[in-house]
């Protein structure tokens, strides 16, 4: 069988992507809001119509709202869901890190004691599922990270959310999506692990923007990496909508685009396509 081009989007809505493959198959999970659900497909392109099936609800009202960015991750060789769900706004985004002789982590956005919202960090104990004190490694410092909102000209909405891990070649970042989703700024960054105490601020170093709005996608971000069926590349999944003003809703929709490394290893994720773009898919399919 040939090689099968797909076109972005790859599913939609798909606000907060994960994506895994695992099994001969592509699985994607977004936030719905007040379910979890995962859909699957054997090839990228078939995931805007795969097999979709809800697999977790919940009733207990002081954790049934906000149910927001899911994430699959894999420790230990068992399959857990991580996602955020509360009675109020935050925390949100939490997600797992893992440091070779340093230890687990769960990274999350909070707001700190100065009110921003922040990338917080934490160890995380995966016997127990406890964790313990939460340290800042990043705010919104950088004029990318504080857009204003197109409703309220002179608001600034700063915003550091939606961490997420990238490893390649012994290097170690954590993505993150700066300025408020409902903005057509919204876009990632980069925190680089420069080998320090990972509880440290001064042990992450901040790169960005890295990828932001183009080609008629506004407010890129929210982003997951995966690897080809293969394990030879690591792809960007991450959201955006064709609405130019931005949007925190259920118009955004998940695209996939590779991820190349530069000869100093810094990751380069080149500019959003248009959905018009047909795309070679990942490797191995």
């Amino acid at each position: 069988a040939g090689v099968q081009a797909f076109q972005n989007p790859i599913r939609r809505p798909g606000p907060d992507p994960s994506v895994v493959y695992a099994d001969g198959y592509y699985h994607l999970t977004y936030t719905t809001y007040n379910h979890i659900e995962i859909t699957k497909a054997a090839k990228l392109g078939d995931l805007i119509n795969g097999e979709t099936k809800t697999i977790w609800t919940d009733t207990n009202r002081t954790r049934s709202a906000n149910m927001w960015a899911p994430e699959i991750h894999r420790i230990d060789d068992i399959w857990y869901m991580f996602y955020s769900s509360c009675n109020a706004d935050l925390p949100i985004d939490g997600t797992y890190l893992e440091i070779p002789g340093k230890g687990r982590f769960h990274v999350l956005s909070i707001i700190n004691k100065d009110l921003l919202q922040s990338i917080a960090i934490t160890r995380l104990d995966t016997e127990n599922w406890t964790v313990d004190g939460w340290h800042v490694i990043s705010i919104p410092d950088q004029p990318w990270e504080m857009n204003t909102t197109n409703s309220n000209p002179n608001s600034i909405t700063a915003v550091n959310e939606a961490p997420h891990p990238l490893y390649h070649n012994g290097e170690i970042w954590l993505s993150y999506s700066g300025s408020y989703c409902g903005t057509p700024n919204y876009a990632l960054g980069l925190l680089h692990y420069n080998g320090g105490d990972p509880l440290k601020a001064s042990s992450w170093d901040k790169i960005g923007p890295v990828f932001s709005q183009a080609n008629g996608n506004y407010g890129t971000g929210h982003n997951c990496f995966f690897t080809s069926p293969d394990g030879s590349q690591i792809w960007n999944a991450f959201h955006a909508t064709s609405n130019s003003r931005g949007s925190c809703g259920g118009d955004r929709y998940a695209l996939a685009q590779l991820v190349t490394f530069k000869p100093g290893q810094t990751p380069e994720f080149g500019v959003p396509q248009p959905l018009s773009a047909v795309l070679d898919p990942p490797s191995g399919e």
